[in-house]
């Protein structure tokens, strides 16, 4: 997913919109060490079907110790990012432990800056379509 589908994304999250079951987690990132979050939320299934549309749902959800080698999908603009958590997908927050990060600068470089040191970005590789998969199927 690039850089329009996840602002998109994260526009619908933010207003509690429908979100295709595909595109609520699109890893993007895989945290590098451990460190403490804040849970703000996470996403419910509006339907009884596994494939039906997501809704975010705003919670208080407390700290959460995010563990290496989590993968996570980053928010475009926020310092947050979604994972698998306590068997649903949530949004965490970073919470900045150190000096070095707290109020530094402007606020996209505070999110950079913890980006850069607490999460490896990655791109997700592209799969082929359904026409190419039945085509390759039943040649062989």
């Amino acid at each position: 997913m690039g850089l329009i589908g996840d602002a998109v994304g994260a526009v619908s999250a933010k207003l509690g919109e429908l979100i295709c079951s595909r595109r609520v987690l699109v890893p993007n990132g895989k945290t590098k060490r451990s460190f403490p979050g804040r849970v703000v939320g996470h996403f419910q299934r509006v339907g009884p079907n596994p494939w039906d549309s997501y809704q975010f749902v705003s919670e208080a959800g407390g700290r959460i110790e995010v563990l290496p080698g989590v993968k996570v999908q980053v928010d475009p603009k926020e310092p947050s990012f979604r994972m698998r958590a306590r068997g649903k997908v949530v949004v965490v927050e970073l919470e900045p432990t150190d000096a070095d990060h707290a109020n530094t600068g402007e606020p996209g470089q505070v999110r950079e800056a913890l980006l850069d040191d607490y999460v490896e970005r990655f791109e997700q590789k592209a799969g082929i379509g359904a026409a190419a998969f039945i085509a390759k199927t039943l040649r062989n």
